[in-house]
């Protein structure tokens, strides 16, 4: 009996101890990652644009690559900010792309600017 009441201490101690690990964990522990293929659509001042992105995450840093190109930035507290040169085959030249956005259930949600026009986007993880 005695032998069973020590197993049972043992393991409520145990839980109690996991349960104060949880706790104390810092709420980037359980983060959603960004990592991933997305499908982003865009709404810019030329009209609605879909562009795909694949999301490399290493810690707090991430790079995109879109259509070849790359930008670079932080994910971190659900916030995403990205930079980078960005050309258009529309307009013809290269401008700086930056973005915000948010990961919130699932959805990426944000604003960017290039060069001088605005955007809003929203996305999703493709399948």
């Amino acid at each position: 009996m005695r032998y069973y009441l020590s197993e049972m201490r043992l393991t409520a101690n145990l839980f109690t101890l996991l349960a104060l690990l949880v706790c104390l964990a810092p709420q980037s522990a359980f983060a959603e990652s960004v990592a991933g293929k997305w499908k982003l659509v865009w709404d810019t001042e030329g009209g609605i644009r879909h562009t795909e992105w694949q999301v490399e995450q290493d810690g707090d840093a991430v790079s995109v690559t879109t259509d070849g190109q790359k930008l670079e930035g932080t994910f971190k507290d659900g916030r995403l900010e990205l930079s980078g040169k960005l050309y258009s085959s529309e307009a013809g030249y290269s401008a700086e792309l930056k973005v915000e956005g948010t990961l919130e259930n699932g959805q990426l949600k944000g604003r960017g600017s290039w060069d001088a026009y605005g955007m809003t986007f929203s996305g999703e993880r493709a399948e």
